[in-house]
C-alpha cells in the first residue's frame, strides 16, 4: 500500500486527523479493493449506457472526508482497466494533491494554465509511472479562483482534455465551503458526493445537495467513507465484518479493515 505526505486537519466535528493518501494497490485489503472495483464498475456502467460523458467531479460537503483519496484511487482503478486517465486538482485555494503525489509546488498547473503563464495544457500534467495515470495539480495559490474556473478558458480546457483521455476525474473543494465546484459543473458531466460516517451533519450533507442542484449538477451518487459499523447503532456489525457497498457507490470498512479505512 502506497502512503503519501500526511497533513494534520480538522474533521466537521472538530476532530483533528492525520490525512493520507492511501493507494489500492496489491498490498492492501481484499475489502478496500473490492469496494473500488464496485464503484468502478458502476461508473462504467452509468458511462457505457450513454447517460453521462467521462470529465466526473469528486467533491463533500465540508473538508476532511477523504474525498481526495477517492479521487485518487477511483482513477487508478479505472487506470488498472487499461484506461487513459487523469486526475486534476480543482482546489485552486488548498490544493494538496500535489503534495501527497510527491511532486513540486513549482511544478505548472490549471491555475498556471488557466491564467496564460504555461500556454500548453500538456506541460501542465505530470505523469505518475507507478499507477499509470496522469495529473494535473492544482498550481500556485490564487485568490481569485471563482473567476478564474467562471472563464471561457476552462470550458476549453475540459472539451480538449475530455476527447484526450477516457477518464478525467477532479478533486474538488467542499461544495458548501467555496463556489468553485458549483462553477466547475457547468464543465463536468456529474459528480460524486462523499460522504463521511459519523462526521458529518445530516444538514451539511443536505445543503451540498441543495447546492449541487441549484447549479444542475448532475448527482451520480454518493460514497461513504470513514465507515465505522461499531457506531451504527445496531447490533448488526457482523454483516460488515470486512466490507459492504451497495449499488449507489457507498462502501465502507470495519474490523481489521479499519487501518484501511479511508
Amino acid at each position: 500500500m502506497a502512503l503519501f505526505g500526511k497533513k494534520k486537519t480538522r474533521t466537521a466535528d472538530g476532530r483533528k486527523v492525520d490525512r493520507e493518501l492511501r493507494i489500492i494497490s496489491d498490498s492492501t485489503s481484499f475489502g478496500f479493493r473490492e469496494a473500488y472495483r464496485a464503484l468502478r464498475t458502476n461508473l462504467n456502467y452509468v458511462m457505457e449506457s450513454g447517460k453521462i460523458g467521462h470529465v466526473i467531479m469528486v467533491t463533500s460537503s465540508v473538508p476532511a472526508e477523504a474525498k481526495s483519496n477517492i479521487a485518487a484511487n477511483i482513477c487508478v482503478s479505472m487506470a488498472l482497466e487499461k484506461k487513459k486517465v487523469l486526475l486534476v486538482d480543482c482546489d485552486l485555494r488548498k490544493g494538496t494533491l500535489h503534495r501527497y503525489l510527491g511532486i513540486s509546488r513549482r511544478q505548472s498547473g490549471l491555475v498556471e494554465y488557466l491564467s496564460g503563464i504555461e500556454k500548453d495544457w500538456h506541460k501542465c500534467i505530470v505523469h505518475l509511472d507507478e499507477y499509470a495515470i496522469d495529473f494535473m495539480p492544482s498550481g500556485m495559490i490564487v485568490d481569485n479562483s471563482t473567476e478564474l474556473l467562471a472563464d471561457p478558458a476552462t470550458g476549453r480546457l475540459f472539451n480538449e482534455l475530455a476527447a484526450d483521455y477516457d477518464m478525467v476525474i477532479c478533486d474538488t473543494p467542499p461544495v458548501n465551503a467555496v463556489a468553485d465546484t458549483s462553477v466547475l459543473s457547468r464543465y463536468t458531466d456529474g459528480a460524486i458526493l462523499v460522504v463521511s460516517h459519523n462526521a458529518v451533519t445530516k444538514d451539511n450533507v443536505r445543503a451540498a445537495k441543495a447546492q449541487l442542484e441549484a447549479s444542475n449538477t448532475n448527482i451520480l451518487g454518493v460514497v461513504l467513507s470513514m465507515f465505522d459499523a461499531t457506531k451504527t447503532g445496531t447490533d448488526n456489525t457482523k454483516q460488515y465484518s470486512y466490507y459492504n457497498y451497495n449499488y449507489s457507490g457507498g462502501y465502507g470498512y470495519t474490523g481489521d479493515e479499519k487501518k484501511d479505512k479511508e
